[in-house]
């Protein structure tokens, strides 16, 4: 298990985790929550493999939960039957390198400029340089290294959670036949109830119409949560710019920011995820 976890975050992102996450401002009541979600997983889970025993592991879940012991457990499980049964993802997820030519096109990038409320913004373009040969399952597989990737890079965005712009400029009709209702709910079950993150907005842009079919897709698999964080800007980003200042954000999104730094991501992802215990979610 190694060290015991003590809290270093920002006094204003501790302030944040009490309030709005019931983070325990005493550290033994924070390890005491830890340790019971351990000690649970362990004793009634004999079928499923823990992937780690950390202590940053299981606070992960716990933050996205708020705490609720019960909830944060069901996703901790639901996250080891995701990895167990949804091979076809997580095989790219432990082994980076496989997805290097999206890694090279840049499909799932963050960037500097936060949210207007704090969150960490994440850039997502499905497709991208792949019109004949991009693959749902290399994409989903890229937003869940995205995700731990910055969950483990800054602990603050375990509290602040994520903001995400998914372009959907690149989007072909040879992804949408991947886009069954099989795979939408694998991947509405990936999402919603195993990742150990807080989603704060989804914001797609240039959807056009084909946004529908996969929206219709995804309903019954989306919660009535995740579905009001959901705003559809297609061409215009008025109200992007309000949640993010566009200064901050690439020309593509009508900013005045920088690019993406493409390159710089995909050297850090296959530079540090998933080798060793520290890194892997």
């Amino acid at each position: 298990m190694g060290e015991r976890y003590e809290c270093n975050l920002d006094p204003a992102v501790l302030k944040k985790a009490i309030a709005e996450l019931n983070e325990p401002q005493d550290n033994d009541e924070r390890l005491a929550a830890i340790d019971k979600l351990r000690e649970r997983f362990q004793e009634e889970q004999q079928d499923l493999e823990l992937l780690r025993t950390d202590d940053m592991f299981f606070l992960r879940f716990l933050r996205a939960k708020k705490y609720n012991h019960e909830k944060a457990y069901n996703m901790l499980v639901n996250y080891h039957i995701q990895r167990r049964d949804f091979r076809e993802v997580f095989d790219k997820v432990d082994n980076p390198e496989l997805l290097s030519d999206v890694l090279t096109h840049g499909a799932c990038v963050p960037i500097r400029q936060k949210a207007s409320d704090g969150s960490t913004v994440v850039i997502g373009r499905p497709g991208i340089g792949q019109p004949d040969s991009a693959k749902m399952t290399d994409f989903l597989a890229m937003i869940i290294l995205t995700t731990e990737a910055l969950l483990t890079e800054d602990e603050a965005v375990q509290v602040h959670g994520l903001t995400v712009i998914a372009d959907y400029s690149f989007f072909n009709m040879n992804l949408l036949k991947q886009f069954t209702p099989t795979f939408g709910k694998k991947m509405g079950g990936v999402l919603g109830d195993a990742m150990p993150s807080r989603l704060k907005s989804m914001n797609v842009v240039n959807e056009y119409k084909i946004f529908t079919i996969i929206y219709n897709i995804m309903k019954p698999f989306s919660k009535p949560k995740m579905r009001k964080r959901l705003e559809l800007h297609g061409n215009n980003f008025t109200n992007l710019h309000k949640k993010v200042e566009a200064s901050g954000l690439p020309e593509f999104l009508a900013g005045t920011g920088p690019g993406l730094d493409v390159m710089g991501w995909k050297e850090k992802i296959l530079s540090s995820t998933g080798q060793g215990e520290d890194t892997a979610l």
